[in-house]
């Protein structure tokens, strides 16, 4: 046999504790509410968690990319210099001077030196 008393408009009295007498109430108890929250807790952590590797990941992806980038930077400069050498060498002025202009190296005869 069940026993329940009405008080103050809104709880029963059942054999072993108060309950509310909205449904509602009833659904979520407060000890119900701390699983849910902490359950929800869980799962926001859960897709932090995700959500940080998938950034790590596409900054991984664009660290390989800009190192790759530098590599090449690095491999085109050192080709540049090795050119830039070459084409500023001694001898290879003075030959472009002697056959596209004309020029000669003067005798020491011909160089006159000015004293200041």
């Amino acid at each position: 046999m069940r026993q329940e008393v009405v008080i103050n408009e809104g709880f029963q009295i059942n054999q072993k504790r108060l309950v509310a007498a909205n449904p509602l109430a009833q659904l979520f108890e407060k000890r119900d509410l701390k699983i849910i929250f902490l359950s929800l807790l869980v799962l926001s952590s859960a897709l932090g968690v995700v959500y940080t590797k998938y950034l790590n990941r596409n900054l991984h992806i664009q660290l390989e990319a800009l190192q790759n980038s530098r590599d090449n930077l690095h491999v085109e400069w050192t080709q540049l210099l090795l050119e830039q050498g070459t084409l500023a060498s001694d001898l290879r002025v003075e030959k472009i001077a002697r056959e596209k202009l004309g020029m000669i190296v003067p005798s020491n005869k011909e160089i006159v030196v000015i004293q200041p």
